[in-house]
């Protein structure tokens, strides 16, 4: 049913004409790159400009690579004003607490984080905090969107701003994220827009527009484009990590990596419960047979 109803939004916004619905949605808008990043205040104005009621709670500072890394003990939190915190730990922190803690008396319609610096496909998205931040949403009842915009690796030593064409796309997926929420408000009516226990993945290839072939749902990859390197160093005393683009995903057919890489922007449902299918565990059963010689006696 879910994919059915993504599959109508999406015929509306690939013509780039959704009507503006008439609901006017509150919105906790967080990221993992910090809250004063260009992607998230791209997104933070563009819904705004459509008459969404938005909180920002989002990391004081960059976070990527977080998952849904929380942190125990003290938090520093600061109010900036004008419905903006900053929250001195991780994305799954910021979500916590801007869900239970400061939206706790009056919980938003949607939860978006984003939009990030740089694609979340595949298998990288249990590493991503933009997910990871989406996830704990969704943990505490609320459905979320997770947005991100690709990057040129060849960009990374441009002057005088490094991804010039990720600062450029970054309105643009902030129109259409915009597009796809008000998309998915009309057909949901006074109803939930998503499921509870639902993350839309949605990514925004850095490309001019004329380049962008198209909205295309998909399912993850198995390979993420990008990977974890350990360049060589000199003095051993620390490794240095870093991140490499990996080209295995673009192979892998009909899946969001494969599409992102032949410039569409690609939009991906998850369930993040954890949960194997039930053909994997009924497998699984069949391979371990009886457990209970398992069970030690006194």
């Amino acid at each position: 049913m879910i994919r059915r109803r993504l599959l109508l939004v999406l015929l509306l916004v690939l013509p780039q004409l959704v009507s503006a619905a008439d609901r006017h949605l509150a919105i906790l808008l967080t990221n993992d790159d910090g809250f004063d990043a260009p992607g998230l205040s791209a997104l933070h104005a563009a819904l705004r400009q459509a008459g969404h009621r938005v909180t920002v709670v989002a990391p004081l500072s960059q976070q990527s690579g977080s998952g849904v890394r929380i942190t125990l003990g003290e938090i520093a939190v600061v109010d900036h004003g004008d419905g903006m915190w900053s929250v001195d730990g991780s994305p799954a922190d910021a979500a916590s607490y801007g869900l239970t803690q400061i939206m706790a008396a009056a919980p938003p319609d949607l939860v978006i984080s984003g939009a990030n610096l740089g694609q979340n496909l595949g298998s990288n998205v249990v590493s991503s905090g933009t997910v990871g931040a989406a996830v704990m949403a969704v943990q505490l009842g609320v459905p979320a969107l997770a947005v991100s915009v690709g990057l040129d690796m060849g960009e990374a030593t441009a002057e005088p701003q490094r991804f010039p064409s990720t600062l450029a796309a970054f309105p643009r997926a902030a129109v259409l994220t915009v597009r796809l929420v008000a998309a998915l408000a009309e057909r949901a009516g006074s109803g939930r827009l998503l499921p509870a226990d639902t993350v839309l993945n949605l990514n925004y290839p850095a490309r001019p527009l004329d380049a962008i072939k198209g909205v295309r749902l998909a399912p993850l990859s198995r390979h993420g484009g990008f990977r974890v390197i350990y360049p060589v160093r000199p003095e051993q005393a620390k490794i240095l990590s870093t991140i490499a683009a990996d080209p295995a995903g673009r192979d892998d057919t009909g899946t969001d990596t494969a599409l992102f890489a032949a410039n569409y922007i690609t939009l991906s449902v998850l369930r993040p419960d954890w949960n194997a299918s039930p053909r994997a565990a009924s497998r699984m059963g069949a391979l371990l047979g009886d457990l209970e010689p398992l069970r030690t006696t006194p």
